[in-house]
């Protein structure tokens, strides 16, 4: 073959295989095209789906550069921040270390953190809502994206998620929590079935450890361990106080005696109210230790009703059982019998031996009676050498239950004859007894223990050292009181020309007039002047108390409006003492209104002294009452304060402006300990409640300083003066006014 044509067909070979290889290669990269279009595709698809759920989930995910410039944020964060588009927000962030945290060096922390560690997670930081300036909590985590081959940081990118209300919860349960541990009470949650025979425990505060000294998981693993410290008698309270009333539980408040695990005797007062939830009964309580009160009351209670020298039952105490027998006598229509008892020649033996050998002989004369008489039987000391002793279900005629009463009577005249030994002194004592027997319908207490005195007088009477039994037949007393109470009849009537007022000035502190008792007399044209404790008792029990009443008040208005024409009387108070009767008439609001505005007197000026007498009988028409009163403007005075057991009640629910200390406390403060430490507790109370508080019955300056001193606000009694008729009373005043007008001066 040619050279040429071998030439030819070399390059015509070698021209094929290049055709073919470029289109092999053409249809390879055609190939690839469409292999990295589909991957992009499909990356662009994945990146706009990354994109998609970036911006629609519930935190904020943001991008921001290191100087604090922010170059992306979703839609969550652009919500958070209180904006409504990420244009916007990004166009109105400059540097969010200066615009967003609250504490200023807090980014700093932030940054600092994500510098040397790459990454910071679930930081915590108070913010401002960038556009409302609304301060809120977040937490934020972040990392730092860095250049791959230099390792400088490009930006920054992490999440916000806000948690302003976990904050503000965990801030209540910190402050609830801190609450608890300081309260001086407890909370107390249980649940319990409606049979009562399983009781669950589900919350205690940690006051509950403190009041009980029970361990809180010793009590919820067993609650009945709670019961263990409550005394034997008083368990029953939780018994009744959990049963079930009509089908339902109802909410209970009880007081209770306890004792705590070191030993001590405590009160505790606890009160709930129930849930019923899915067939059991939840328990919403309280707990808190009430010993301080409940000591002060008891000792109150003490020296109100007990005689501090024998530790009998007082006069009080006395009269309260005798309203108590006088009712069981008229349930069970048997007889009862009283037995006035005084010590013979008590004088004679303190003139000669002292009072010490006197104390010690009352207290061995108590022991004695005590021996003497059964268990239920009642022995008292109602005077300073006077008992009595009450004798119940002693027959059901008057001739057995005497029988009976005799026999005691003769038991007491035998042990008091028996000699006493007072120290070095021998002494041989005999007693005078009066006794009387009552149904429970024919006489009231007062009037029964009259008549047993009216006996006992009888007996000394007869010689001394012997019992007399009450004969009505021979007590020529009775007949004189009702004509005195014929004689009431007739002057009620007529008012003006036998009752006047007379006034007992109260001072204060500076020795100045500032108000008056207004105080009754009756002018009887035989017998002459009669003081109220002679004529009320039967005004009272007769019914004639309203109208009698009804005009001390209207004069006492009328004595006001005639105070405010005199300069030198127009700043005085008036007290006047009301009745129950007069408490309970419906027309006395209403009446004294009229009064006050007939007569142009501030209601200020007049103020009511209120016995607990009158609020024992309908408490809530007496509340309704002094609610009433107290909207003319009219003062409220609880007098006789600490005669009573329920008077620190009365005061708590009822508003008083001022009480009035019982003149026996004042009468005995020198003396008497005991009566000392309650008028101190009384002022104290006083003050604590501000209250004004009047001491009547004062009658020395040493009484008057320990009041003074105590921070008694007002005094009234015969130190001063006693009660006036109005002109005498006017002078009185009158007469102090130069003295008050040097101590202003001065």
């Amino acid at each position: 073959m040619p050279a040429f044509l071998a030439s030819f067909f070399e390059l015509a070979s070698s021209h094929y295989w290049l055709v073919t290889a470029n289109f092999i290669l053409s249809v390879l990269l055609g190939l690839w095209i469409i292999r990295y279009r589909r991957l992009y595709l499909s990356a662009r698809e994945d990146q706009n789906n990354t994109d998609e759920l970036i911006e629609n989930l519930s935190e904020g995910i943001y991008r921001s550069l290191p100087n604090g410039a922010q170059i992306k944020a979703n839609k969550a964060l652009v919500r958070l921040n209180g904006y409504s588009t990420e244009r916007e927000m990004l166009a109105a962030v400059r540097n969010i270390a200066k615009e967003w945290y609250v504490e200023p060096g807090r980014r700093a922390e932030f940054k600092f953190l994500l510098e040397t560690q790459g990454q910071v997670v679930d930081f915590i930081s108070e913010i401002y809502r960038h556009k409302t300036r609304e301060r809120i909590w977040i937490t934020e985590s972040a990392r730092v994206v860095r250049d791959k081959h230099t390792g400088r940081t490009l930006y920054y990118e992490g999440s916000v998620r806000e948690i302003t209300e976990t904050v503000k919860r965990l801030k209540l349960e910190e402050q609830f929590s801190k609450l608890m541990r300081e309260v001086p009470g407890a909370l107390v949650q249980f649940e319990q079935t409606p049979d009562l025979r399983s009781t669950t425990v589900t919350y205690l505060s940690p006051g509950f450890e403190r009041i009980t000294g029970i361990p809180m998981q010793e009590m919820y693993e067993n609650p009945a361990i709670f019961l263990k410290g409550v005394p034997v008698d008083e368990q029953e309270q939780y018994t009744s106080a959990l049963s079930w009333v009509d089908g339902v539980p109802k909410p209970y408040d009880i007081e209770h005696r306890f004792q705590h695990r070191d030993g001590t005797d405590r009160w505790l007062r606890v009160s709930a109210t129930p849930e019923i939830c899915n067939g059991v009964v939840i328990w919403h309580g309280y707990m808190s230790d009430v010993t301080l009160r409940k000591n002060n009351e008891i000792a109150v209670q003490r020296l109100a009703y007990f005689d501090t020298l024998t530790g009998l039952p007082n006069r009080r105490a006395f009269l309260d059982r005798m309203a108590c027998t006088v009712g069981r006598c008229s349930e069970r229509r048997d007889r009862a019998a009283l037995l006035f008892i005084d010590l013979d020649n008590f004088k004679s033996l303190n003139d000669t031996q002292g009072h010490d050998v006197g104390d010690q002989y009352l207290v061995q004369v108590a022991r004695r009676l005590t021996a003497a008489v059964g268990e239920s039987d009642l022995v008292a000391r109602i005077g300073g050498d006077e008992f009595v002793v009450v004798l119940e279900g002693i027959g059901v005629s008057d001739a057995s239950a005497a029988r009976q009463a005799i026999t005691v009577g003769n038991r007491v005249i035998a042990a008091m004859r028996e000699s006493f030994r007072l120290g070095d002194v021998s002494h041989r004592a005999s007693a005078s007894i009066g006794v009387v027997v009552f149904d429970g319908e024919s006489a009231a207490p007062d009037e029964i223990l009259k008549r047993a005195d009216i006996a006992m007088y009888e007996a000394k009477s007869a010689g001394r050292d012997s019992l007399a039994l009450y004969d009505p037949v021979s007590m020529s007393r009775e007949s004189e009181r009702y004509q005195l109470l014929a004689d009431l009849r007739d002057a009620i009537a007529s008012p003006g020309e036998q009752f006047e007022l007379h006034y007992q000035p109260q001072m204060d502190g500076a020795g100045c007039v500032v108000a008056a008792e207004a105080l009754i007399r009756w002018n009887h044209p035989v017998q002459g002047m009669i003081y109220p404790d002679r004529f009320i008792p039967l005004v009272e029990q007769f019914g004639l108390i309203g109208d009698l009443g009804a005009m001390v008040l209207k004069r006492g208005v009328e004595r006001l409006a005639h105070w405010r024409a005199d300069p030198a009387l127009s700043q005085l108070r008036l007290a006047v003492n009301l009745s129950v009767q007069c408490f309970q008439s419906d027309d006395l609001v209403p009446r004294l209104a009229k009064l006050l505005s007939d007569y142009r007197v501030d209601g200020a000026k007049l103020t009511i002294e209120v016995t607990e007498h009158v609020m024992a009988r309908d408490q809530k028409v007496i509340a309704g009452r002094m609610e009433e009163l107290k909207q003319l403007g009219v003062r409220l005075s609880l007098d006789d304060f600490g005669t009573g057991y329920s008077s620190l009640t009365y005061l708590k629910k009822l508003p008083f402006d001022e009480v009035k200390i019982d003149g026996s406390f004042v009468a005995d403060i020198e003396t008497a300990e005991n009566d000392r430490v309650l008028v101190k507790t009384i002022l104290a109370m006083a003050r604590t409640l501000d209250l004004a508080v009047v001491a009547e019955h004062v009658e020395t300056f040493r009484q008057e300083a320990f009041l003074r001193a105590h921070g008694c606000d007002c005094f009234q009694g015969w130190l001063y003066s006693k009660a006036l008729p109005a002109e005498s009373f006017a002078a009185f005043v009158r007469a102090l006014a130069p003295q008050r007008a040097i101590a202003e001066i001065a």
